[in-house]
């Protein structure tokens, strides 16, 4: 490992981190010896993250007074124990909870830890848009407050923005949560630059959400891990009550680097040069796509509101392929991929050079290698089903398993996670019956629940 992080890279990343290994909030850490130096443990006057009364609980507040929050968490292991801590706080065994199925992969982890009953609720598949792009949508407000109609519900977990960018009608979805006595979580991870100009739309805890987490290192330039709970105004829980389940999940040992580029990240995003750092990015992005819509290709943001996302296709291309080319011949590496659609995450980091180089390596394919990306016939995207579930998940994830043949699997209960990585998003859980369009995803072993 060590012999690969020395040796330099030559790839052009559009994947997270995107603060393109040189980002400025905490530019002073230059290299593995400046880790080592600032490496505490909870020595004398330097405080503790799992029971702050120091510096670091004055700069969570600090952070409080930005995000305009009853109390805004600093996470050193990401966004995952945010959403863990309030799941374990907000949920009992048995306690009925309502997930959209485009969840990151934490979420089934707090319903295996909690106990919980978990009922999921489908974003939108059938648009235009969805059956364009091949991806999963928004989630439909009227369908919640229906699916409340028929069933009560502790809380709602829902992630928006997506992976690509969409973002659902929060505030609206918030007032059918209140309406319905439903507590409001949204996995914001992906939006962590949203409070910081007009470019963005406005954040979940602005919208009316109880509790949203961000993940600084996916487009706001912060390392890896470095991520923010927060709790709303208007969140009947007490804080302490939060401190003490993210104590349950978080190492003892939290890292004293990845602590002060949180603080330093969100000093810097705003300041005067964060506010620039910002404009200047977003004007970069909107010119970039506004010459490459002239050479054809089409960018999903001018649906979904999110300028970060590259979320691009060429009509005719096998966008995959697309991908391919890139990585092979001009050394460019993107998020994910599909047949229908390629996304580039780009934040405080992107430079001007690094779009450039992108954008004359998507006119080259364009112009000069075409024949190779051309898509093979028509395809329409292939959604997941709506899940079946059998069995809890904290019990499907405890029974015993055996493994049969694919061919033998279809409708017994998976007693595997299956999910592409990234984005992290399940297309089969414990405790859930396969389908036959899941099969394609399945190993010739299946794991298999023992009835």
């Amino acid at each position: 490992m060590l012999k690969l992080l020395n040796k330099k890279l030559k790839r052009t990343l559009f994947t997270t981190p995107t603060h393109g290994q040189s980002a400025p909030p905490l530019s002073n850490i230059q290299n593995l010896k400046s880790f080592y130096k600032w490496d505490f443990s909870e020595i004398e006057g330097y405080d503790n993250l799992l029971n702050p009364t120091g510096a670091i609980l004055m700069a969570e507040g600090k952070a409080s007074d930005i995000y305009n929050t009853k109390k805004t968490f600093f996470l050193t292991q990401g966004s995952t124990v945010g959403l863990l801590a309030v799941m374990k706080a907000v949920l009992n065994r048995g306690d009925k909870v309502l997930v959209a199925r485009n969840c990151h992969k934490s979420v089934f982890s707090g319903l295996v830890l909690t106990g919980a009953d978990v009922d999921w609720l489908m974003p939108d598949t059938k648009s235009e848009m969805s059956l364009k792009w091949g991806i999963m949508g928004k989630i439909d407000p009227k369908e919640l407050q229906d699916t409340f109609k028929l069933n009560q519900y502790k809380a709602f977990i829902m992630t928006s923005p997506t992976y690509e960018g969409i973002n659902s009608d929060i505030e609206e979805i918030s007032k059918v949560c209140k309406s319905y006595g439903v507590l409001l979580i949204v996995d914001e991870a992906h939006g962590a630059l949203y409070n910081f100009s007009d470019f963005f739309p406005k954040t979940a805890i602005e919208l009316g959400a109880d509790f949203s987490v961000n993940s600084l290192h996916k487009n706001a330039g912060a390392l890896n891990q470095c991520a923010l709970l927060h709790m709303s105004k208007d969140c009947p829980y007490d804080w302490r009550e939060i401190q003490n389940c993210i104590n349950l999940f978080h190492t003892s040992s939290p890292s004293y680097p990845l602590i002060a580029n949180i603080e330093a990240c969100i000093n810097f995003l705003t300041s005067s040069k964060g506010e620039k750092a910002i404009d200047e990015l977003v004007l970069n992005l909107l010119k970039f796509q506004k010459e490459l819509k002239e050479e054809g290709y089409e960018f999903l943001n001018e649906e979904c509101a999110d300028v970060t996302k590259l979320v691009l296709r060429l009509n005719g291309a096998d966008c995959s392929k697309l991908s391919d080319i890139l990585y092979e011949d001009y050394d460019i590496e993107d998020e994910i991929s599909s047949e229908f659609s390629c996304l580039y995450l780009t934040g405080i980091g992107t430079t001007k050079k690094k779009l450039d180089k992108l954008k004359s390596a998507l006119i080259d394919v364009k112009n000069k290698k075409f024949d190779k990306i051309l898509i093979d016939g028509a395809k329409t995207p292939e959604f997941q089903p709506y899940p079946l579930v059998k069995m809890r998940p904290a019990e499907a994830f405890n029974r015993e398993y055996i493994y049969v043949s694919k061919e033998k699997a279809s409708l017994m209960l998976s007693s595997e996670m299956i999910l592409p990585y990234p984005p992290g998003i399940g297309v089969l859980y414990p405790g859930e019956a396969i389908q036959k369009e899941h099969l394609r995803y399945l190993n010739d072993d299946v794991g298999v629940i023992k009835i």
